[in-house]
């Protein structure tokens, strides 16, 4: 199952681990309300790809290997120790995110306790060793800084949380404990610098930090966009088209021996005719010929090494709700009721093999970016006025908003059906107003069929 985060005012981040060879596939359909004004000519399918749509996959190491174990000189080497250490990382926070997703805004024991245990049982693993070499040493203090500062948001995120003063006394005190053991341990090793400075300034800080740590672990992309050789043809095509029909006329005219001004009119309108729908005509029928087909094709690589690893099909394109199928039209809403909406889909296909998760855990991170479709949203000028019981007159601004509704099915190898989740959305022109996770009511996979042999 996907786990979803908020980023800022404007991002939404859903993350899961890949832990199991075979072919995963993940399809987002995101409903648009009927206020928007979201279609190919506002915002093309390909702008949405490269700037609304993020798709990355990052190592987490396995949880049940310790290569640094095995093998001490491992973790001395650049850049080894960076992609361990940093796979260390990311599946920590995996772990924690999980942990956020099981207490569901409200406190929760086990999960809290499971999280404290999580967070020292890392900064121990973590700090048992510092590094020598000045390289490994940056990277530590980055990693050390990090891993403080998300520690301390998550346990004070959770004693926010309702619920959170009828928690056991212990674990409560055990919380406190750690926050400043935290505190002490910054002190000890200069890092009050870093966590000084307004609240914008502290995040933006750590989100740079996090950036410099996920580099040595993220998977290396390099896109290639399929159907070149099919408008290349129909380019051909069309050009052969236009040519066998003026080459007819002008041996037609030849034999008649005749060469009017209206001829040579004409022949010049064909050509203007040609160069004004020549490139909507070709778009029109390279999409019409390679519909249902794949437009990306991504060859994910190991960092540093440049080694293949794995190879992902990616679709996306905007349809009408028509043209779902009927399990996706049943989970649009209530309040998309008009055909003429347009609604991104996008569907990704990607195969893994047995050797690829030899050595590591996979985790895929599918990032959107609501700040084009919030530039979309006018703001409002209009004002309610309110009378109250005093006698004194109030206006107040209505803020215009729109409500999405985000759909993910996913499936995963071995099973037989698909998984859905479903999110609403609700955008202002400042950002996400809220996200709110709602129930789905998706068809169960068909029970296999057991054929008993006669004794």
């Amino acid at each position: 199952m996907f786990s979803l985060k908020r980023q800022g005012d404007f991002r939404l981040q859903l993350t899961r681990v890949l832990t199991q060879p075979g072919r995963h596939q993940v399809e987002l359909y995101l409903f648009t309300p009927h206020e928007t004004s979201l279609s190919s000519h506002t915002l093309a399918e390909e702008q949405f790809f490269f700037g609304a749509l993020q798709h990355r996959f990052r190592l987490l190491g396995l949880p049940s290997q310790d290569r640094a174990s095995k093998d001490t000189s491992f973790s001395l080497l650049s850049p080894h120790y960076e992609i361990l250490y940093g796979a260390w990382l990311f599946q920590y926070q995996a772990s924690l995110d999980r942990l956020r997703q099981q207490m569901q805004g409200k406190a929760a024991a086990e999960p809290l306790a499971r999280a404290l245990r999580l967070t020292q049982n890392f900064a121990q693993r973590l700090r048992k060793g510092e590094p020598r070499q000045s390289k490994q040493q940056r990277y530590f203090r980055q990693l050390d800084i990090y891993f403080s500062w998300h520690a301390e948001q998550f346990l004070l995120e959770s004693m926010t949380l309702e619920g959170y003063d009828e928690l056991d006394l212990e674990l409560r005190q055990g919380v406190q404990e750690f926050l400043r053991q935290e505190r002490r341990y910054r002190a000890e090793r200069d890092y009050l610098g870093d966590f000084q400075g307004t609240p914008t300034r502290v995040w933006n800080r750590m989100s740079l930090y996090h950036r410099l740590l996920e580099y040595p672990v993220m998977l290396r992309q390099k896109i290639t966009e399929l159907g070149a050789g099919t408008r290349k043809l129909v380019k051909a095509t069309s050009t052969l088209l236009i040519m066998s029909l003026f080459t007819y006329l002008l041996f037609n005219v030849r034999a008649a021996q005749q060469l009017s001004l209206t001829l040579l009119l004409g022949i010049a309108l064909i050509y203007a005719v040609r160069d004004l729908l020549r490139d909507d005509l070709i778009d029109t029928v390279t999409r019409w010929l390679r519909k249902g087909k794949p437009r990306w094709k991504i060859r994910l690589k190991m960092p540093y090494t440049g080694k293949p690893l794995a190879q992902q099909l990616v679709w996306l394109d905007y349809r009408k709700l028509g043209e779902l199928s009927q399990a996706v039209r049943e989970q649009s809403g209530k309040w998309a009721t008009n055909e003429e909406r347009q609604i991104v889909c996008y569907r990704s296909r990607l195969y893994l093999d047995r050797a690829t998760l030899a050595h590591d855990e996979l985790q895929e991170r599918l990032t959107l970016d609501c700040e084009p479709l919030c530039a979309m949203i006018q703001a409002s000028q209009q004002q309610l006025f309110e009378w109250t019981e005093e006698g004194e007159v109030r206006a107040h601004t209505i803020e215009k908003q729109h409500d999405y509704n985000l759909l993910v099915v996913h499936r995963v190898p071995g099973e037989a059906g698909s998984r859905a989740q479903r999110w609403i959305l609700r955008l202002g022109a400042g950002g996400i107003v809220r996200c709110e996770n709602k129930p789905v009511s998706w068809p169960e996979p068909p029970a296999r069929r057991v054929w008993w042999r006669r004794g």
